[in-house]
């Protein structure tokens, strides 16, 4: 959308300069640079460009001030006003001077592709119109502002629309679908789908795709060709491709295109300038559905980080007591096969995948006399064992993003009927995830032999823990644990 516009550049600092000059260049910009005042007023003399990114702090002129000469001389330029200093007065001054927008530094470029496409259109939009109030008739001029205005109004309630739906995505949604969800809500098309790449084909597959009557989309839509003008590297520049009535736009990640959005207008008299504008809403549609992918990408980085610490952790505790790790991992299968089971939510299973191998965790501070005591505790010995689950939940909950499932690993020693510890919870007051893992912690530590006693046997465990049922212990747990078992399911 940015293709072919004159973009003056004004900043004191030519390290910015020449970023924004760089990134707005690779948009298919035309870029004109200014250090000072003195040269900006050059240039737009010379240059009659479209959009100025304006400094506040130059060396011989305030850029504030400089807006008033801008908006005489070109009234129609759009000016961004962009500082590192925030000061609400500068923003109200800059704006009632006709400023379009106004950017604190440092700010994204995403941003500013976004803010420029913006008041590129606002400047298009206030061309015509000064066009037409030079030919039309007052009554005429009106009508037509009216209308323009309506559009402009939502114009702006479909772009908040985009904006609000991509910001509602939870971490476990998939994104590609949501995606293909906005796109069907958005515009008004037959059909639209995201697809992959088939490098040996040059074909593209649909992941997942909507139509407007709610079907699946038909048998020519499950792979459809690439556009010749969308191979080799023109995938990787973000343009859109309009071609059979169809809108090809490529979702690109870090410079490298993933896949394809791809949209099919109703044959309902609409013309190419429908499709184009189709093309804006679905380049801001892209936009942000790349930064939900790079930020979730980010996430699970960050995520994987935390979870090899907590591992490592664990991996610590196992050179003192060898029975924990096999325990943790034969707790998480078996858990995962119970909450399977049960029919718990996808997210509670995967809180179950990242709690279960480390719920143990704290044992890392239980002394070494009680960790590894070859004989029963006594209750003095008992009471400090009993508060590793509090200690994990305050190693996990250091990691903001996963203080929610430290919940988890402090409640897996409560009892269904209130009496358990720490905190005494009863019932439904117990995450489910908690009283899933309490359930198969205990027929572990039952059918493994420990130093002061022999495992026990599969019938002796089945009937201890429908004894604890309803006192210990979730009866409808106790329930799905004894069927599978009884189903001769292996954990």
């Amino acid at each position: 959308m940015l293709e072919g516009t004159k973009i003056l550049v004004v900043d004191d600092n030519p390290e910015v300069i020449n970023i924004l000059g760089d990134f707005l260049g690779l948009n298919g910009c035309e870029i004109y640079k200014a250090t000072c005042g003195k040269e900006a007023l050059e240039m737009l003399e010379g240059k009659d460009p479209e959009i100025v990114i304006l400094d506040v702090q130059l060396p011989d002129l305030n850029g504030i001030t400089l807006i008033d000469t801008i908006k005489v001389t070109k009234p129609t330029t759009a000016v961004i006003m962009a500082t590192g200093y925030y000061d609400p007065n500068f923003v109200i001054d800059a704006m009632k001077k006709g400023a379009s927008d106004f950017l604190l530094k440092p700010f994204e470029l995403d941003k500013l592709m976004l803010v420029m496409m913006r008041v590129l259109r606002e400047r298009r939009l206030l061309i015509e119109n000064e066009n037409m109030m030079q030919n039309l008739s007052d009554a005429k001029k009106i009508e037509h502002l009216n209308r323009e205005l309506q559009k402009k109004i939502k114009e702006l309630t479909t772009m908040y629309h985009i904006s609000n739906r991509f910001n509602s995505i939870n971490i476990f949604e998939d994104v590609y679908e949501k995606l293909v969800q906005i796109v069907g809500e958005t515009l008004d098309v037959r059909s639209c789908g995201y697809y992959v790449p088939d490098g040996d084909t040059n074909e593209l597959i649909l992941y997942t795709g909507h139509t407007k009557d709610g079907e699946p989309p038909g048998w020519d839509w499950q792979r459809i060709g690439i556009p010749a003008d969308l191979t080799g590297p023109a995938r990787r520049t973000r343009k859109h491709v309009v071609k059979d009535n169809r809108v090809y736009l490529p979702l690109v990640i870090q410079g490298e295109p993933i896949g394809f959005i791809v949209t099919e207008a109703k044959m309902n008299g609409r013309g190419p300038r429908s499709l184009e504008n189709d093309a804006f809403f679905l380049r801001l549609i892209a936009e942000k559905a790349s930064t939900q992918i790079e930020n979730r990408m980010l996430y699970e980085s960050l995520f994987e980080n935390i979870l090899h610490t907590l591992r490592s952790l664990i991996i610590a505790i196992t050179k003192r007591d060898l029975y924990t790790e096999g325990h943790c991992k034969r707790v998480t299968g078996m858990s995962l096969a119970l909450g399977e089971c049960l029919g718990v939510s996808d997210y509670e299973k995967d809180v179950i995948k990242v709690v279960c191998p480390v719920h143990d965790l704290g044992k890392i501070g239980i002394p070494d006399s009680i960790l590894l005591k070859p004989s029963r505790l006594s209750d003095e010995e008992y009471t400090i064992m009993q508060s590793h689950s509090v200690y994990g939940e305050e190693i996990m909950s250091r990691f903001e993003i996963l203080a929610k499932e430290a919940r988890i690993i402090r409640h897996h020693h409560e009892r269904y009927d209130g009496k358990g510890y720490p905190d005494r919870l009863a019932g439904a007051d117990i995450p489910v995830c908690s009283r899933i893992i309490a359930v198969c912690d205990a027929y572990d530590a039952m059918v493994t032999d420990r130093p002061y006693r022999k495992a026990m046997g599969t019938d002796e465990i089945v009937a201890e823990v429908t004894r604890c049922s309803g006192s210990q212990f979730d009866p409808e747990i106790v329930k799905a644990f004894v069927d599978l078992v009884r189903d001769g399911h292996e954990w």
